[in-house]
């Protein structure tokens, strides 16, 4: 049976509701109604116009967008990302012309947990760095436990010095 998916039609299956017709619980325990969930974008200056780098000793935050990425077009500015919490999304996405360079770790050494899993690569593959290539590029991820990220970006991953990076063009 075809299933009336505007935002209407969702708001109509509504069971339990949260908020009216706003936001509410469908009959499966799903969350329906909302125009949509707004996360935020760290990176970017208060005008909204310059990458603001971070210093590698300040975590990425866990959630959200990350702006990331050197201006100078050989350039490479390295970041380090906050340990994941599980079911939680983080978009990493470069607007500049540099690399930047993703490390899985709450320590700036690169010593502490944390690793990257991508299924394009055999089961037991992890990696300890994401480098980010130019305008453009983006990587989706997702925490699989408090010390794993999952790489849900698909295309474009490659290998890169003895499993341990991934490269995303």
């Amino acid at each position: 049976m075809a299933q009336n998916t505007s935002l209407e039609g969702l708001r109509s299956q509504i069971k339990t509701s949260i908020f009216g017709r706003r936001l509410g619980l469908d009959s499966d325990g799903f969350m329906v109604g909302p125009k949509q969930s707004r996360v935020q974008v760290e990176g970017v200056s208060s005008a909204g116009s310059t990458i603001v780098s971070t210093a590698v000793a300040t975590p990425l935050s866990n959630y959200g967008v990350s702006l990331v990425g050197a201006t100078a077009a050989s350039g490479t500015t390295a970041y380090i990302l906050a340990a994941p919490s599980p079911g939680v999304r983080k978009t990493l996405f470069v607007p500049t012309t540099g690399y930047a360079v993703v490390i899985a770790t709450t320590d700036s050494t690169g010593a502490g947990a944390g690793a990257f899993f991508a299924s394009t690569g055999s089961v037991t593959s992890t990696y300890q760095k994401i480098t980010l290539t130019g305008k453009g590029a983006m990587c989706d991820l997702i925490g699989l436990t408090t010390a794993l990220w999952g790489v849900l970006t698909p295309a474009g991953i490659t290998t890169v010095t003895t499993g341990y990076q991934l490269q995303i063009a």
